[in-house]
Formats: C-alpha cells, structure tokens, sequence
C-alpha cells in the first residue's frame, strides 16, 4: 500500500493525513511464526523489504510491524484474493516470497482457531452485505450495510489531522469517519445505527468500497471496537 492520508497510521482501515484503523486481530492467518502489528524484528525487516519491491511499501525499512506496514499487507492481501487483515500468516507468506503454503486447497479462514473463526464470519457476512447493497449515494438519505474498524489518533508518528483537516489530537471525541469518497462523499453526515450520527471527514488506503473507519478516542477503544457489520444511512 500505502495509499492512505489519515491521520493515524490503521492503528483497519481509514486515514487521518496518516492513520490507519484498529481492527481487532482477526487471526486468519494464525501459525506459530505470524507476523503482526506491533512486532519489531528482521523478519519484520524482510517482509517490509518484499513489500516494497512490490510496490506496496514506501517507507523506511526499519523492522518495527507499525499501522504503515500493517496497511501495506492489507492492500497485498487484497491483490491477491487473501483474507484481509493486515496479518503475515502462511498464505499470506507464500503469496509474499512466493513459496507454497503446503495447503493450497485450504481458505485462509480453515487455517484459524475456533475463536477467530466467529471474528472472520463476521467480516464475511460484511462482505456479502456489501455486494448487495448501493452505494450510490447522491441522492442522500441512500442506505447501506458497511464493514466498519476503528481508529485513534493517539500513536507514534500520526498526525492526528484528517483528510479534511480536522485536528483530532484536540478533539478527541470528534464523530468523524473515514471513507471511500466514491462511495460516502466527503463532508457529508452519516448516520450509524445504534452509534448516532458522524462526519466523513476522513480517508484511508484501506478504506475502499463498503467500508468505513469510525475515530475513538484511544486505542483500547479501537481494539475493542473489532471489526464488524452496520448498517449506515447518508444523511446530509
């Protein structure tokens, strides 16, 4: 990747100037040697190496799993049709250094534990919703079902500033989402069901289609916000 502006680098998905979205880990590529945010050691280094000659990765190799290179892999994850969660796990390896995973006929979900079997349904089902749902949105008052994540500005090296210049290190209780602008228009209202109503005044590499990024004020936050389906009605 990395395409994103938001201003906290998926510390799942949106960007502030910088930033990218907690998901909270949906484990599909588990195995003993995963690679995940937060790791820091040479094979983090290699990964963020092979990333870059891929084109997916335009920051310093420096060994340390951050949200950029977490963004990185879920951008690679999507080109190659695996699950997308910002993990290095098996399939994720073999697509990335181009070795065999040693079970080509099993789906990255098979690879899972029961407990993150229930958190890969989940985004699953999102992204069933999301092909039978509009997202034309010009009209206003349009409806639909999104995969939503959660993100903060509180992390090293963010900016803390949206893509439409909302300070967030100062306001951090703003109701802003990110967007695919394509899809939800910049500056315009959303209402969440069950969460009230926000402003899409954000973006992120990872934020494309059916996809939004709600901002919380921390991080714990955002781990516990998950990774989940809601439904969002544009407003304004």
């Amino acid at each position: 990747m990395m395409k994103s502006t938001k201003a906290s680098h998926w510390i799942g998905g949106a960007v502030l100037g910088t930033a990218l979205a907690f998901a909270a880990p949906a484990v599909s590529d588990a195995s003993d040697s995963l690679l995940v945010q937060g790791d820091s050691n040479d094979s983090v280094s290699e990964a963020q190496s092979v990333l870059d000659d891929k084109g997916y990765y335009d920051y310093e190799v420096d060994g340390i799993f951050g949200s950029i290179t977490a963004a990185a892999v879920r951008d690679f994850q999507a080109d190659e049709g695996l699950t997308v969660d910002g993990i290095i796990g098996p399939n994720t390896k073999a697509a990335l250094y181009g070795e065999s995973s040693g079970s080509s006929s099993e789906s990255e979900t098979e690879e899972s534990s029961e407990a993150e079997d229930s958190d890969n349904e989940a985004v699953e089902s999102a992204s069933t919703s999301e092909s039978s749902s509009s997202s034309d949105t010009s009209g206003g008052g349009e409806s639909m079902t999104v995969e939503a994540t959660a993100y903060t500005a509180d992390c090293a090296g963010c900016s803390g500033i949206t893509a439409t210049g909302v300070n967030l290190n100062t306001n951090r209780y703003a109701k802003v989402i990110a967007v695919d602008p394509d899809v939800i228009p910049l500056g315009s209202e959303v209402q969440i069901e069950g969460m009230g109503t926000y402003t899409a005044a954000d973006t992120g590499g990872a934020i494309n289609g059916n996809r939004i990024d709600v901002h919380v004020p921390s991080k714990s936050e955002a781990y516990s916000f998950g990774r989940r389906s809601v439904e969002v009605t544009v407003v304004d």
